[in-house]
């Protein structure tokens, strides 16, 4: 029995029934829920970055007056830690390219599983180090579940249904980082004391629900017919010589997508706690609100990348993102959540139609490996991010001028949009044939 292509499928049931989109394909389903369990667990450092500098920092109580000395460790060293563990997920890369190699599903089983595993266990913690190097090993295998995830959705749908695909696995991942921010206030009221670790520990309710993901998980057809095609003996990481070009722009584009994700949301609950005084619960309440705009973000963003296409989208919602993420920082509470909440809508509206492109323009046989390659370069913009901005602030005292040299160029950077092929309406096939 031949397996179809995913524009053979059909979905659903006879005439006069529910007919389920082809974006809804039990495979993306799974996929999704495993975005889901990543985006938990890679966004605990975020949400429990105020709880790590007060247990393992030494607040000044002989400065009350200044909220820089009332975080406990220096954003310098608060910004190494993160520097590393984002630094970490240039290990996506080799992971995410197996999935050329192996397959998508059994990679994406392994990375998940292993990920959530080590993320849990971090929560023991006896020092800052450990915490952030426990947190280095579960990054990159996590990070490689999103790239694999967002792989399938792409091999498994039709163009008409690519980038809702794309926006359902963001919008997943999105969910999985709003539960653990929302879990984090609701521990602060339900105990007495709670810490990061309570919140780490919570990361072992998805783990155990991995094996029960798994059984809807199969390989995608498009992946089946290119390994009985031989295509897959290349080495890890290597990229055809006529894709490089179209790679290399698109790392440049992502790398400034991470100038902007890293440093503005990085450092969320450590300047809103920290130097704004709102209480945990508030900031969850932020942090709630972020899922219902996030979700209009992804259904703008692929009515845009849908009916103006892939580049006119992704390069105006990168732009906007980046002013947002430099007005979050600027000045008060009102500001701040303007800017937040603005940021996340831009980015949201940004994961249809970046990420449908991020696809469509790389064949089969090495699409994740692709996939993988501007991991990296998110990484390596976040990671510059995250470095510049702790040592910015640190300096001058003040996270305004810290994100506008941090996130401003990211701006500039969304017009090499420009320079890439336009992919709407065309099948994988077309836009990105196998290298003779």
């Amino acid at each position: 029995m031949t397996s179809r292509t995913p524009s053979e499928r059909t979905p659903g049931t006879g005439s006069g029934r529910f007919t389920r989109p082809g974006w809804l394909a039990p495979p993306i389903v799974a996929a999704g829920l495993l975005a889901l369990f990543a985006g938990s667990a890679q966004f605990g450092f975020t949400a429990i970055a105020a709880d790590v500098a007060n247990e393992f920092g030494e607040p000044m109580p002989d400065a009350p007056d200044d909220p820089m000395a009332q975080i406990g460790l220096t954003l310098t060293t608060l910004g190494v830690g993160f520097a590393i563990v984002r630094l970490a997920s240039l290990g996506s890369l080799p992971a995410s390219s197996l999935a050329d190699r192996f397959g998508r599903r059994r990679t994406l089983l392994a990375t998940t599983a292993v990920g959530l595993l080590a993320t849990a266990l971090a929560a023991g913690s006896p020092a800052f180090w450990v915490l952030v190097a426990l947190l280095a090993i579960s990054r990159p295998l996590l990070t490689a579940t999103d790239v694999v995830a967002m792989v399938i959705a792409a091999e498994e749908t039709r163009s008409r249904d690519r980038s809702a695909a794309i926006a359902f696995i963001g919008g997943a991942y999105a969910v999985g980082s709003g539960i653990i921010s929302v879990a984090r206030g609701l521990l602060d009221v339900a105990l007495p004391d709670p810490g990061f670790r309570e919140v780490l520990a919570l990361v072992l309710i998805p783990l155990v629900l991995v094996p029960f993901v798994a059984r809807r998980v199969s390989e995608p057809p498009r992946f089946q017919r290119a390994a009985e095609s031989q295509r897959l003996h290349q080495r890890l990481g290597r990229m055809p010589a006529g894709y490089r070009g179209r790679l290399a722009i698109l790392c440049a584009i992502t790398a400034g997508v991470g100038l902007v994700i890293g440093p503005a949301w990085t450092y969320l609950f450590v300047y809103g706690e920290g130097m704004l005084g709102a209480s945990p619960i508030g900031m969850s309440g932020l942090v709630l609100a972020a899922g219902p705009v996030g979700l209009v973000g992804l259904v703008v963003g692929r009515f845009v990348a849908d009916r103006l296409g892939r580049r006119a989208a992704a390069a105006s919602t990168m732009a906007l993102a980046a002013v947002m993420a430099v007005v979050a920082y600027s000045d008060g509470f009102l500001a701040f959540a303007v800017g937040y909440l603005t940021s996340i809508v831009a980015m949201s509206a940004y994961t249809p139609a970046g990420g449908a492109l991020d696809t469509e323009v790389f064949p089969t046989s090495v699409r994740s490996t692709a996939g993988g390659w501007l991991a990296a370069s998110g990484v390596v913009g976040s990671v510059l991010g995250l470095f510049g901005f702790g040592v910015l602030v640190d300096v001058t005292g003040s996270f305004a001028p810290a994100a506008l040299l941090v996130c401003g160029p990211a701006a500039v950077l969304a017009l090499l949009y420009g320079l890439l092929p336009e992919t709407r309406g065309r099948e994988l096939e077309e836009t990105a044939p196998e290298p003779s």
